[in-house]
């Protein structure tokens, strides 16, 4: 095996094809699974821009709007690893269709929810259909990527960055127009991409194009010790950086409010950012072939960290926001390969491997929010989004134990 970098891989074993295409190439169904991915996280972008205005409704403190997002990260990402594990055993297709509809029902209703423990319910309703769709959308691309793993994932990535990016322009920019009270019509994108997926990818097809490759019960991984220390330094890498992302998008928006900005432009900003960030995740990936993976990590964290900070050192001037955008595009960039270089380390059991680092990294990074929130009535917003900022540079830690190939 090609060892010049941690993420060039062997082409994943296929099924029998229901296409012409070479084994060689990129399946055009992989496409529809990276609509389908940015579909289901457009929905979980509506949070986003949501915050101020949940604060302000239901007269939240900041640990309360930490809460929010702790449910979101209880349902969304520590649910997954039972995702995986179930989809590893039985497979269970029938999520990848109806996971975004689940998702898309249950976040559109949130706007119109009259009580915050109801809000709080549809949230984690919906989180579960996110759930249930990610890990079972990152086992099949492997088996439609051909012998290009990096870019499969790339575009399987890009979907749900790009879908999520345009999350918070959209509800901002819809509820400025039509109002909360007309959210439920926001069921409608979800509806359609899964009918799309029931008729380009049945359960026959999809069970045809998983990757069979060799699968890795979570059993035979804790037997792995050497595997499974890697794969904990991979989760632990992708929690510090989380929380510097969650903390950018759980709290900042609020901050922008006090400082005067409207929700509009607060979800146009972050829209711009993690549009921009999918955008470079898919240059990073390709790059990531011929540099390997370590350098572009390390340059994710150590260029993402200062520019957040000096971009809330200059708030509200202009350039504080320039520099806050050019922050969330270094740190968001690396997830695919940070995604991937999990795989590789886990027995090569996509489900599993994705469900245990997007789970317990992105997971723990949630329920971190109730103590940032707690910590920011104490110290202040400011400096708690300062102190939020310097956390993905403790990930160099874990980066320097985990080997090159």
């Amino acid at each position: 095996m090609n060892t010049r970098n941690a993420l060039t891989t062997s082409p994943p074993t296929r099924g029998p094809s229901s296409g012409a295409e070479s084994p060689a190439s990129i399946s055009p169904t992989l496409f529809l699974v990276a609509l389908a991915h940015g579909v289901n996280d457009l929905y979980m972008g509506f949070l986003t821009p949501l915050y101020p205005v949940v604060m302000d409704r239901f007269r939240l403190s900041l640990a309360q709007v930490g809460t929010v997002s702790m449910t979101a990260a209880l349902a969304s990402a520590l649910a997954q690893p039972l995702f995986g594990v179930l989809f590893d055993r039985h497979g269970l297709s029938a999520f990848l269709h109806l996971a975004p509809l689940f998702t898309g029902i249950f976040v559109s209703l949130m706007p119109v929810a009259p009580t915050f423990p109801l809000f709080l319910a549809f949230l984690f309703l919906g989180c579960l259909g996110s759930a249930a769709f990610h890990p079972k959308g990152a086992s099949v691309t492997p088996g439609l990527s051909g012998a290009h793993p990096e870019m499969g994932m790339a575009i399987f990535s890009a979907g749900g960055n790009l879908g999520y990016a345009a999350g918070p322009a959209l509800i901002a920019l819809f509820l400025a127009s039509a109002g909360s009270a007309a959210s439920p019509l926001l069921i409608a994108p979800a509806a359609a991409v899964t009918a799309g997926l029931l008729l380009v990818l049945p359960a026959r097809v999809l069970a045809q194009r998983a990757d069979r490759a060799a699968r890795t019960s979570f059993r035979q991984l804790l037997a792995r010790r050497q595997e499974l220390a890697m794969v904990a330094r991979v989760i632990v890498l992708n929690f510090l950086l989380t929380v510097g992302i969650r903390g950018m998008q759980t709290f900042l928006p609020v901050y922008y409010t006090r400082l005067g900005f409207s929700v509009t432009w607060v979800g146009i900003l972050f829209t711009a950012m993690l549009t921009a960030g999918a955008l470079a995740s898919i240059l990073a990936s390709s790059l990531s072939r011929r540099l390997g993976w370590k350098p572009l990590v390390i340059a994710s964290l150590c260029g993402g960290t200062p520019l957040f900070l000096a971009g809330i050192l200059l708030l509200p001037h202009p350039a504080g926001s320039i520099l806050i955008v050019a922050s969330g595009i270094l740190l968001n960039c690396s997830n695919p390969i940070i995604i991937l270089l999990g795989q590789k380390h886990a027995g090569d059991s996509p489900a599993m491997a994705s469900s245990l680092l997007m789970g317990l990294s992105w997971g723990v990074a949630g329920l971190v929010m109730v103590p940032l929130g707690s910590l920011g009535e104490l110290i202040g917003m400011r400096s708690m989004l300062l102190l939020s900022a310097v956390t993905p540079l403790a990930g160099l830690i874990p980066v320097r134990r985990i080997p090159r190939a």
